[in-house]
């Protein structure tokens, strides 16, 4: 689903098509926030399966918020963020010049929720935690 430019956003979606790549996850795992999202295309999904098996592992991912037909909507909010807050309750208001550049702030479902404390924890937040399995796991188990 492609998001109009007045959809309210949600900072970690799934990788598909119309999506907006926002961000990195560098080796340290956090994301680095690009300056500019950039709209996922077929050809983007491609080449990124060809060298990983969970994109969203490696990348983070905005689209529409869709409240409700989401997995991770609770009561009238994304309990995402909303867990993240609670596990970071004596997070200090951020002075907006320590924030990361990010373009999607003004319709961010996080920011919107949250304020300024949900873009500090935003760079902490990788998508797909899930351990990526190599290609040839079964063929080294078969050797061990």
């Amino acid at each position: 689903m492609k998001p109009s430019a007045n959809d309210t956003l949600c900072p970690s979606a799934s990788p598909e098509k119309d999506a907006l790549l926002l961000g990195v996850v560098g080796h340290n795992g956090q994301v680095s926030i690009l300056p500019r999202t950039m709209p996922v295309t077929e050809a983007f999904l491609e080449k990124v399966a060809e060298h990983h098996s969970a994109p969203a592992k490696h990348f983070r991912f905005a689209n529409k918020c869709v409240k409700s037909g989401c997995g991770q909507w609770s009561s009238g909010q994304c309990g995402v963020i909303a867990r993240l807050m609670q596990a970071n309750a004596n997070l200090p208001e951020p002075p907006p010049d320590v924030l990361p550049r990010c373009e999607i702030r003004p319709r961010c479902r996080w920011h919107k929720q949250h304020g300024p404390q949900a873009c500090i924890l935003c760079p902490y937040v990788v998508t797909d935690g899930l351990v990526e399995v190599p290609a040839n796991a079964a063929a080294l188990a078969e050797i061990e």
